[in-house]
């Protein structure tokens, strides 16, 4: 039972059929949110009405299904109550935990976060930064307003290369590096939920490096009336955003409704010289009919442009603390460091058409076509000799400005252009107390990535930001760190088969995945191998089981296996050194795909209180880790085998329903990761078993209070994160922190058009916190021995710097 605003009381009363219609007459007055549920001898279809605005009137029949699970008898009539909020943002304050909490049944742990949570966090907040309080996830901040491309996570201790990313049910992360860029991917006021799953991906979600769970993100729906929402937004830092959303209606009589939206926001780098801009387009088209058929077709558009920040050593963190991870303001012949030069600006496009058949009463068919086109430079400024190199070719003597030490400046450009399409399908058969699921995903996908070098003018900008005019060697040809293009191909199979016992209150589950992946790249520099290839198959069983112990109270294992393949464009290709006719960082040889096997148990209880507890292990083969440190001035990634990785831990959430307009929340994970082997180093191996992998923090602990009177509204948030280990040999930690963030907002009354008005400020990190945020890897950091006792020197692992305080007001008001 969800308990409403203060104002109202929420029960389950036995009542004759007229006055659960009384009941519900009374509470159509817009005030609250009104459910009845009859449970009767004879079954009703059910539908929404319209209300007042900004709330809807439900009234319904419980599948028969359900009323066996939850032990109702027939011929009872019951109403239910629930209190709601009318409001222009989606805030209906009902779900537990000030929105965190959203009710879960399947056998997995699952959390969902709401609009209750979302719409009152900053709006120029990404997905990653609204999913920081759910228990497994660390977020990594780059800056002050959760908007960064350069901003992480890790689940469970693994990072979000290893979470599958969906975007109403199609794939989203870059398919290269699976990189979840949630940023590009909708506009806060257009996320309807967020479904966080730690451990286990859904069998039929178009993912595959889901190791340590998935992320689901859906949009909000356009509207059945006409009308929009418009937002204002400004902040510390120079930032101003704008955002406005229109909503057809019924279009005619044709049962089609749509949305668009645009936003636009830019701000001063919260460190450092430059400035962020980003402008957005989200769209949808829907239209339902019949029991359960729908079709959907949506777009997003990202344009976004920022300067980097230094990833910084832990020594130069304790000389220079933040300063030390800016580049350079000014620019002076020569300086590769200045700002315009270390920079990055992305185009993105997602296209999805997910599509519903109800094909009779026991079959459904579901199918998601989609298209996916990202192009982005992603530069850095490096040294490069005059006495030049294409691969193992010499292009010299180079026309460089600036030659100091027979060396020049310049920009490495980085200009990746990649393209996806595919399907994903589902067919879902139901008899009886049994549900059979039988699915096919296709995806192919084509990228070609350069790395020309471009020359740069007196004004420190280089000649062309996407490379059209690079530097040329005295025969003409263009100096490339590579020049790389790979076509990838997936065919994946699956099968899952639910059974239901004992009046649906055990449900068993087993499902089976078969995943047939293969690629081909070539890199066109003179002296690499030509072609790489690779083609992999993977088996991927899973089963499941949950007991509802009571209507309230839920018990459920599940054991999953699951895959990653290698990542990146440049795994096994070389990259090559301009300035040296041998690579500043050779392709990897021994990587094979990470495979997975997890076990979980876990305990639900909803009620006033909601509570959802898990224990968990993951046992994993070919670990897959990549070490980062700069060349030249460009950060490099290194991929390495990290051999098997044993992960235990246990994780818990709790929240109260809002009660008397408060709602507190609180989590918790206990996490220990070890490594299995010991990791090669040149010839020789460090002495990693045993130790603690890096960048699993053993605890963290979120706690918040959240409060809403249907007016006025506020919640502040804590997190607290452990220290980590920085390398595999532990012989360097990333200290703890504590973040805090704080909301305050209020709600005012409807006049004429202008519906639910708003004011809102949010501030995050308040105390202004300096910490590091993440790492990008190291072996060892201080000179050891290896196992074959050779002298093996550590190299300082870098950092990311987190980011500082922000501070947004906002005006928003739907019409």
């Amino acid at each position: 039972m969800r308990q409403p605003l203060s104002r109202y009381r929420s029960s389950r009363i036995r009542l004759a059929p007229l006055a659960g219609i009384l009941m519900g007459a009374a509470l159509h007055d817009g005030i609250g949110l009104a459910l009845a549920e009859r449970v009767g001898p004879k079954p009703r279809i059910a539908q929404d009405k319209p209300s007042a605005p900004g709330r809807t009137v439900r009234t319904g029949e419980m599948m028969p299904r359900e009323k066996r699970a939850r032990g109702i008898s027939p011929g009872v009539e019951r109403i239910r109550v629930k209190g709601g909020t009318g409001t222009a943002t989606g805030v209906t304050n009902t779900t537990p935990g000030g929105g965190l909490l959203a009710r879960e049944t399947a056998p997995q742990a699952v959390q969902t976060v709401t609009r209750d949570f979302i719409a009152k966090q900053s709006p120029t907040s990404n997905a990653l930064s609204l999913i920081q309080y759910v228990p497994g996830v660390t977020l990594s901040s780059a800056d002050a307003f959760g908007q960064s491309n350069q901003s992480s996570f890790y689940m469970r201790g693994m990072s979000q290369t290893s979470v599958g990313y969906t975007l109403n049910g199609i794939p989203a992360a870059d398919t290269s590096n699976y990189v979840p860029y949630t940023s590009q991917a909708t506009d806060t006021e257009n996320i309807q939920k967020l479904s966080v799953e730690q451990g286990v991906a859904d069998i039929a979600l178009p993912v595959y490096n889901a190791v340590a769970g998935s992320i689901r993100q859906t949009m909000t729906d356009p509207t059945p009336h006409r009308g929009g929402l418009v937002s204002l937004t400004y902040g510390n830092h120079q930032a101003a955003r704008e955002f406005v959303r229109l909503d057809s209606g019924e279009i005619g009589h044709s049962g089609i409704r749509s949305f668009a939206s645009y936003s636009y926001g830019t701000h001063a780098m919260w460190l450092g010289p430059g400035r962020a801009r980003r402008s957005h387009i989200d769209s949808m088209a829907l239209r339902t009919w019949g029991q359960g058929s729908s079709a959907r077709v949506f777009l997003t558009y990202n344009q976004a442009s920022e300067p980097y920040l230094k990833s910084i050593t832990m020594r130069s963190w304790k000389t220079l603390g933040r300063s030390a991870a800016y580049y350079d303001p000014t620019y002076t012949p020569g300086n590769y460091n200045y700002y315009r030069v270390n920079a990055q600006e992305t185009h993105s496009l997602l296209m999805g058409a997910p599509l519903v058949f109800a094909l009779g009463r026991t079959l459904t068919l579901t199918t998601s076509p989609y298209y996916t086109h990202i192009q982005g430079a992603f530069n850095n400024g490096q040294t490069q000799a005059v006495d030049g190199y294409n691969g193992t070719a010499p292009v010299g003597p180079l026309a460089l400005r600036g030659v100091e030490n027979g060396e020049g400046a310049v920009m490495a450009v980085d200009y990746s252009n990649q393209q996806a399409g595919g399907v994903n399908s589902v067919l879902s058969w139901t008899s009886g107390h049994n549900e059979l699921r039988a699915g096919y995903w296709y995806n192919y996908y084509d990228q070609t990535e350069i790395a020309p070098l471009s020359a740069i003018g007196p004004t420190g900008e280089g000649e062309n930001f996407w490379g059209k005019y690079p530097i040329r060697g005295i025969d003409g040809s263009v100096l490339m760190q590579f020049n790389v293009h790979l076509i990838q191909q997936l065919n994946a199979l699956f099968l899952s088969d639910t059974y239901r016992l004992f009046h649906d209150r055990v449900t068993l589950n087993a499902g089976f995945k078969y995943v047939m992946l293969s690629y081909s790249s070539t890199n066109l520099i003179p002296g690499d191998r030509y072609r790489y290839g690779r083609s992999d198959t993977q088996p991927l069983p899973q089963i499941s089981a949950s007991w509802q112990i009571t209507p309230d109270d839920q018990i459920y294992l599940d054991g999953a296996t699951a895959f990653k393949e290698p990542q990146g464009i440049l795994v096994y290709a070389t990259y090559w050194d301009g300035s040296s006719p041998y690579p500043a960082r050779a392709g990897s040889t021994n990587l094979k795909a990470q495979y997975s096997i997890s076990e979980e148990i876990g305990y639900r209880h909803r009620g006033l209180v909601t509570l959802s507890a898990s224990f968990f292990n993951y046992n994993s083969t070919n670990r897959q880790s990549s070490i980062s440190s700069y060349v030249g001035g460009r950060l490099l990634a290194r991929y390495v085998n990290a051999g098997g990785q044993t992960s235990r831990g246990f994780q818990s959430a709790l929240g109260l329903r809002p009660w008397h307009g408060f709602s507190p929340y609180l989590s918790f994970q206990y996490l220990h990761v070890t490594t299995d082997n010991n990791l090669p180093r040149g010839t020789d191996y460090i002495r990693s078993a045993g130790k603690i992998a890096p960048y699993s923090p053993r605890y963290t602990v979120n706690a918040g209070l959240s409060y809403d009177d249907g007016h006025f509204f506020a919640n502040g948030y804590v997190s607290y994160v452990s220290a980590q280990y920085a390398t595999y040999m532990n012989d360097e930690k990333m200290p703890g922190y504590a973040l805090g963030n704080v909301t305050a907002g209020y709600r005012f009354d409807s006049v004429w058009r202008v519906r639910h008005p708003q004011i809102q400020v949010n501030a995050m990190n308040v105390t202004d916190r300096k910490y590091l945020s993440a790492g990008n890897g190291g072996l060892n950091a201080r000179t050891t021995t290896g196992v074959f006792g050779s002298t093996i020197a550590g190299t300082a692992p870098t950092y990311i710097v987190g980011g500082g305080f922000g501070l947004v007001f906002s005006l928003a008001s739907g019409f």
